[in-house]
């Protein structure tokens, strides 16, 4: 997948900067961001989170941009989960086990949700412990 060099110069436009400066953010040569805009070099993981710092981006926009993907994180073929539209008619309970239902099936072979299991439902509170009552910690 390509980098889209055209959004990443669009962005850089409209905050009013220049590949020079995110260079000089990044503290890289110019000439070595204007290779990985344009897609003549791989963007490194480190770059991309400065990039998004440099833009006041999320790093999850300019990861797709990176990428050249649209669609999100979701793997080649996978279609989008569609979480429906907003509930103000739908029953929100049935609304809710229906998402459920969409996201055991989408993970299916991932991993095993036995049933009955809520993902949703708070964590049981004994989980958020830090000590037991014989063996207090001290901080």
């Amino acid at each position: 997948m390509a980098i889209d060099s055209e959004w990443f110069y669009r962005m850089l436009e409209e905050k009013g900067t220049s590949a020079r400066a995110l260079a000089d953010f990044l503290n890289l040569d110019p000439s070595s961001v204007s290779r990985m805009l344009k897609g003549e070099r791989k963007m490194s993981a480190e770059e991309q989170d400065g990039i998004a710092a440099f833009l006041g981006l999320s790093l999850d926009t300019v990861a797709m941009h990176r990428r050249g993907e649209w669609g999100g994180f979701g793997e080649q073929g996978q279609e989008a989960l569609d979480m429906g539209g907003a509930p103000e008619q739908e029953d929100v309970v049935a609304k809710r086990e229906s998402f459920l239902e969409r996201i055991r099936h989408r993970m299916a072979g991932t991993v095993t949700v036995a049933p009955g299991v809520d993902l949703t439902a708070p964590a049981d509170p004994e989980w958020g412990r830090v000590y037991d009552d014989e063996h207090p910690i001290s901080f």
